[in-house]
């Protein structure tokens, strides 16, 4: 971490600012060491800050954990475990992503982004925050599992820092972010207002805020595939990932590759959108597509007047819901720009 992160930095718990004992520095790059603040410490390990609250627990461990599967300490550890094995797994990026974040941030160009401070929120092995990062943005990534690692090797530059914390209880100071994003994140939460109450805080007032979450709109491909996680929820991780293989191979043979095909010839208009989007990426995409949908252990579904009551009841008046096909919601709480001032 480079020591100017610190300025935006607190401690989850007690919300107090750090003192920093570097072990291991390069200049302004901290390898390793310590934050303390008045509650406790916090690791620095491989250069990432690690404020989770389990910080003395080993911070890379791979397995789910061994708990009721009713708790919700269950459901968190397995997620922050699944998806730490998934980003680990398939961290590889890809030219297509930059598409991708475009559609997520959408009506955004990324003219918005130079000169600005902004926070990634689960930001998994760094696909989106490169993009912003690329764009002019200055970039902070935050993320639980060991994504956060892959994220770095991924994202790392001098407009890029990386944090391992909790959405739930995020590090940072309020309003220290010009704008905020979570995308995919949320619906995995077992109380995901919550997560969305505690990183709209974060963002400066006036300042922009927009998450991208699934939608019920598909009501028959969500109801089957949840029956399947009840069983694949409970899987190993490397079991899962054999069958997602599987799975992905399938898909590939009979839907992706004849689309990809058929998008070259005058038909190419009748391929439904969502497997236009997946002609344009590579197979390991698709592999970890099914890996996160056969994984995490809760995922919610939303439509218009589910995302509409979150921004009322956190007193946004200006926002807008905007659906990616079939299968997302994008909520978005518009950035407002001062009016000059009037001599």
């Amino acid at each position: 971490m480079r020591k100017e992160l610190l300025d935006i930095l607190i401690c989850p718990h007690c919300g107090s600012d750090f003192v920093c004992e570097p072990t291991d520095q390069r200049g302004d790059e901290i390898d390793s060491g310590t934050l303390r603040c008045c509650c406790g410490f916090y690791p620095i390990v491989a250069s990432i800050p690690r404020l989770l609250s389990e910080h003395w627990q080993p911070l890379l461990r791979n397995e789910a954990p061994s708990l009721p599967t009713e708790s919700v300490t269950w459901i968190l550890e397995r997620t922050r475990a699944s998806f730490g094995y998934q980003w680990t797994t398939f961290g590889k990026m890809s030219q297509s992503f930059e598409g991708n974040f475009l559609n997520y941030v959408a009506p955004n160009e990324p003219s918005f982004f130079p000169g600005k401070l902004g926070l990634d929120a689960g930001c998994g092995f760094g696909r989106h925050m490169l993009q912003a990062a690329r764009y002019g943005a200055q970039m902070v990534g935050l993320d639980a599992s060991r994504a956060i690692d892959v994220a770095r090797r991924n994202a790392g530059s001098d407009r890029t820092h990386f944090v391992q914390g909790d959405l739930l209880n995020p590090p940072f100071r309020d309003g220290v972010f010009d704008f905020v994003y979570c995308l995919g994140v949320l619906h995995h939460l077992p109380e995901p207002e919550t997560g969305f109450n505690s990183l709209q805080r974060l963002c400066r007032k006036g300042g922009a805020f927009w998450i991208w979450v699934y939608s019920k709109r598909r009501r028959v491909l969500n109801f089957l595939l949840e029956r399947a996680r009840t069983v694949t929820t409970r899987i190993p991780f490397p079991l899962l990932k054999g069958l997602c293989y599987i799975a992905a191979a399938i898909d590939y043979a009979f839907f992706i590759v004849p689309s990809r095909r058929l998008l070259t010839t005058p038909l190419g208009r009748w391929v439904p959108p969502r497997l236009a989007l997946y002609a344009e990426y590579p197979f390991q995409v698709t592999v970890a597509d099914w890996f996160d949908r056969l994984s995490a252990p809760v995922r919610f579904y939303y439509d218009e007047r589910d995302l509409a009551a979150w921004a009322q009841r956190a007193g946004w008046s200006r926002y807008r819901i905007e659906p990616t096909g079939l299968y997302g919601f994008r909520l978005q709480r518009e950035e407002e720009v001062e009016a000059p001032c009037v001599a």
